[in-house]
């Protein structure tokens, strides 16, 4: 009888999740739907009006730092409204910037508040282009305030530029250093019984082995150790000089850690005041009563302030262009390429290449555009969509406009191949770039279907026509693909011989597929400069300048896809069901706070196998780049 009450009552558990889940769906399409409508009677996006002293801008940074901004938030405004239910947003770095810097100069803006307790991180470069933000805003002697009851380690990093930081007296600074992972397939496909067939040139072997391995290999892991150094010193040296502490102290030796640890009888939340990681701590009520103190309180009682939403809405929209331009006769547009490089159309995390394309075309026809910036953060993919793009970044030199590449995060593989012929290159010092190769796979799944009883079996013309999924490949065609992917090697190192003005044998030394940081590639000249997005304006416009024959004033217009209608709001439909199944899933089970994002990250490494569509089956893709955490 307990046995039968028990499964009733998961049964009742189980319509009561799924009830929940058409509800807030059906729910959030109509508030969808209703939003539209009226955006598109109103499509004026710039309605805020901020009249009077604000108090402090209030950074709730909830989510995540990424170069594109989320076009469609009210999804996520929707979804706290159900159950309260929290969702990461997707924040763009350069608005958050944006912001910033405006505030700095801005008379109704006393000071900046940093609200980090949702903040789930970004990478060191967006990190670091962020924190530079802020270090012109406190050069305005406006007070900067950064709280959160814990801080993980890409939190930390933003709050050190802070002028005072509180930590909540139960909380925790998380600093263990850095470290990247890769996952390997090769005993999944064993057992699967997939046969991968994997095409490389001799020299690029550590791009394919999350296919061939089930570990990494001595001469991966150098190469690694080699670039997280260099990134984790970059880390303890900035954090260091903001808080005006001994390195030592940012992560002391774990033996020395222990020891100190010990000492406080494992009290943590001492451990980061002892270090001076922190000002103070100070509870919540603390902390407004710091707050108010400081900025005042408005009507509602609260710490005077205006959010960053609003605050980003009051000001003209910064992918227009500077607003003091009626009609700009010069510009410099930004094309932006971020996440895997697709053949195609861009769909959600990926970018196609014919999208940029596109946007690139646009640039080329648009008279007003004297030079372009491509923004690079990506990992590389597909060998044509890539090849696309380069193209039209020629025939935009070819008509007199120059193209400079600001790089991000990571610009790989395909990511370098894109840039490697514009005319300057300037990226972050902590930018992972190079990987300079090319692989393809074939994977065919004639034993998997034995083990079902079925087999395949047909007529070709030729050996080379036999090509399918369901049988192995021909002696023939694997030849072909090797060939073929050797040609491409040689092609990519000539593309970057060329763009960087180096013979093929010195782009070979720093190729075969090795990863480099950013100061890392421009001490072999992979790189122009080390600098962030506005070093790259900076020299858009020098360039501009020479070609037009005189010094003249630019507005930077961003060129981007701007779905609408119909196909914005069922975009926008996709991702907001897609985040409440899966945050409802996870919080039915009783998973933790951070298995989503985990488990987003693990998804995303798998879905890798799911992003292979170029047409030859050839791809500058850095798979050995891993997940740095």
């Amino acid at each position: 009888m307990k046995v039968i009450f028990k499964l009733i009552k998961f049964l009742w558990n189980g319509l009561n999740f799924i009830r929940r889940i058409v509800m807030n769906v059906i729910f959030l399409f109509f508030v969808l739907a209703l939003i539209t409508v009226l955006s598109l009677v109103n499509p004026q996006k710039n309605n805020q009006l901020l009249t009077g002293e604000q108090g402090a801008l209030w950074l709730s940074l909830d989510g995540y730092l990424a170069d594109n901004r989320e076009e469609n938030l009210t999804w996520q405004q929707a979804l706290n409204e159900l159950d309260n239910t929290h969702v990461p947003r997707k924040i763009s770095t350069f608005d958050l910037v944006y912001a910033i810097e405006n505030a700095a100069n801005d008379s109704r803006i006393q000071g900046l508040v940093l609200d980090l307790n949702y903040f789930e991180g970004a990478d060191l470069p967006a990190l670091n282009y962020v924190g530079q933000a802020l270090q012109h805003f406190k050069a305005k002697n406006k007070p900067l305030i950064a709280f959160s009851d814990n801080y993980s380690q890409g939190q930390y990093f933003l709050a050190s530029f802070a002028d005072e930081i509180y930590l909540n007296p139960m909380g925790t600074v998380e600093i263990k250093g850095l470290s990247s992972q890769n996952l390997y397939f090769k005993s999944m496909l064993e057992k699967l019984d997939v046969t991968a067939h994997i095409f490389r040139v001799g020299t690029y072997k550590s791009a394919v082995e999350p296919f061939l391995r089930d570990n990494m290999s001595p001469e991966a892991k150098s190469n690694t150790q080699r670039w997280l150094t260099g990134m984790w010193a970059s880390f303890v040296d900035t954090v260091a000089k903001n808080r005006q502490i001994d390195p030592q102290n940012v992560l002391p030796e774990s033996a020395q850690y222990l020891a100190d640890l010990r000492q406080l009888k494992g009290d943590s939340s001492a451990y980061a005041k002892q270090r001076k990681l922190i000002t103070q701590f100070a509870t919540r009520s603390e902390l407004e009563q710091k707050l108010t103190a400081l900025f005042g309180k408005n009507a509602q009682d609260e710490v005077k302030s205006v959010d960053f939403d609003r605050y980003l809405a009051a000001l003209p929209d910064r992918l227009q262009g500077d607003s003091s331009f009626s009609r700009p006769d010069y510009k410099i547009a930004v094309v932006n390429v971020e996440g895997t490089i697709i053949d195609g159309e861009s769909v959600e995390e990926e970018v196609g290449g014919d999208s940029v394309a596109a946007l690139l075309k646009q640039a080329a026809q648009d008279d007003t555009v004297k030079a372009v910036i491509l923004r690079v953060n990506s990992p590389g993919g597909s060998a044509f969509a890539s090849e696309i793009i380069r193209q039209e970044i020629d025939h935009l030199q070819r008509l007199g406009k120059p193209v400079v590449t600001s790089m991000g995060a990571m610009a790989a593989s395909g990511g370098y191949w894109i840039s490697s012929t514009t005319d300057y290159i300037v990226a972050d010092q902590n930018t992972i770039t190079g990987s300079i190769g090319i692989f393809a796979m074939f994977p065919t799944f004639e034993n998997t279907l034995k083990k079902a009883g079925v087999t395949a079996d047909g007529v070709s013309i030729s050996p080379l026509s036999e090509l399918s999924a369901v049988s192995a490949l021909s002696p023939e065609v694997k030849d072909v693909f090797q060939l073929e992917i050797e040609q491409g090697y040689d092609k990519f190192l000539d593309v970057v011989s060329r763009g960087r003005h180096l013979t093929k044998a010195d782009v070979d030394k720093v190729a075969q597929g090795q990863v480099w940081l950013g100061q890392d590639a421009l001490q072999h000249k992979l790189v122009d400069a080390l600098g962030n997005f506005e070093t790259a304006v900076e020299k858009a416009k020098e360039l501009a300048n020479a070609k037009v024959g005189k010094s003249v004033e630019y507005s930077v217009e961003w060129f981007v896809e701007e779905p609408q209608g119909l196909s914005a709001l069922l975009s926008s439909l996709k991702q907001s069901a897609k985040s409440l199944v899966q945050s409802s899933v996870y919080e039915m089970i009783g998973l933790p706070k951070g298995a989503l994002s985990a488990a987003k990250n693990t998804q995303k490494q798998l879905g890798v196998l799911s992003q292979f569509n170029d047409p030859k089956g050839q791809y500058l893709y850095c798979l050995n780049c891993g997940s740095v955490k």
